[in-house]
């Protein structure tokens, strides 16, 4: 891993620059938009203070104003996987220019890469229509095909139910993604939050059910210690969008008892990672979650597997979603897109 550094770079005809570091560290303040928005958050209702049914319908009806762009071109298509475990029901996102032609067989050199992307929201919260300009945008920019996951939320649904789930979607689309035009050579999995924990779990099934494993893991500030104990958690515990208290609530609503969360598939800080994908990490300076995925990724390249960390030093928890407005957030959904680019010329068909 290298040591740390600020970088620049450039989307479109524009050169943004951000503070980005590769060690899970702050800024001395919170960029000026970033602080808005945690303003803005700590002024709502907490969602420890309500239910998850009430706090699903409050985000809804608030909506996100500060959301990725839409992009024209990427199609978007509606569908349901029927599975080991269930009926999932999922949305594809292809790329401008990709012109399948479902009704025939996809012919093998026009199919794309994939990427299986999990949303986040603590297991609790967020569907695929929250995270549809994330997941456009993801595809466009990569080039590749985006699977979303509407994966079942806790806590009508538990931690071993919703990695089953996980599991056995990436296992269908191994075997059948070539029909929607996937090479299968070339799976990646991602996520935010949350999402970046079932990523890692569906790598760590994958290893001990010697499923082949996914090509790539894109980790955006993910959970990777439910036990909660890195000094970040308490340094941020109040006053930056995702909140220490708000936290135990997720965990409260997803595990299904206090013990699961030293489990290695929950809290893959304890797992042996020795054999899973390349990743590329992102963490952000003022997020609770900042030192256990600074230290999810030292994990990782001490047991020989390629990782590259960034953490963007002026940012808070989830500042991808508010792309919108912050940015930093589009600097970060296209140094992801590149990272997943690269992953995927790596790899031979």
């Amino acid at each position: 891993m290298q040591r740390s550094r600020r970088a620049s770079m450039r989307i479109g005809d524009k050169t943004l620059s951000s503070n980005r570091v590769d060690a899970a560290t702050r800024s001395e303040k919170l960029e000026a938009m970033a602080s808005k928005v945690a303003e803005s958050a700590a002024q709502l209702k907490q969602i420890q203070d309500a239910s998850p049914q009430e706090t699903r319908v409050a985000r809804a009806e608030r909506g996100n104003p500060f959301a990725p762009p839409a992009v024209e071109g990427v199609e978007v298509i509606e569908s349901s996987i029927v599975h080991d475990a269930g009926k999932t029901r999922v949305r594809r996102y292809y790329p401008s220019g990709s012109s399948f032609d479902f009704s025939k067989p996809v012919l093998t050199g026009s199919k794309r890469p994939a990427l299986v992307y999990f949303h986040g929201g603590g297991y609790v919260l967020g569907d695929v229509a929250q995270y549809d300009t994330l997941t456009q945008q993801l595809a466009e920019r990569a080039n590749c095909i985006v699977i979303s996951v509407d994966y079942q939320l806790a806590p009508e649904a538990r931690s071993k139910q919703i990695f089953a789930e996980a599991f056995s979607v990436y296992r269908w689309l191994c075997a059948n993604g070539a029909d929607w035009g996937i090479d299968t050579s070339k799976i990646a999995v991602g996520g935010d939050s949350a999402g970046g924990n079932l990523s890692i779990a569906v790598g760590l099934n994958c290893k001990a059910s010697r499923v082949p494993k996914p090509c790539f893991q894109l980790l955006l500030y993910p959970v990777t210690d439910y036990t909660m104990s890195f000094p970040s958690i308490t340094e941020f515990s109040s006053g930056y969008f995702l909140t220490k208290a708000g936290m135990e609530w997720f965990r409260s609503h997803f595990l299904e008892d206090a013990s699961r969360a030293t489990d290695p598939i929950v809290s893959p800080h304890f797992a042996d990672v020795a054999g899973l994908a390349p990743a590329f990490v992102l963490t952000a300076g003022f997020d609770p979650l900042r030192d256990e995925g600074e230290a999810f990724a030292r994990k990782l390249s001490a047991a020989g597997v390629a990782v590259r960390h960034v953490c963007y030093t002026d940012m808070i928890h989830a500042f991808i979603s508010f792309a919108g407005g912050i940015e930093a957030g589009m600097e970060a959904i296209e140094e992801s897109a590149q990272a997943l680019r690269n992953a995927f010329a790596s790899v031979s068909s």
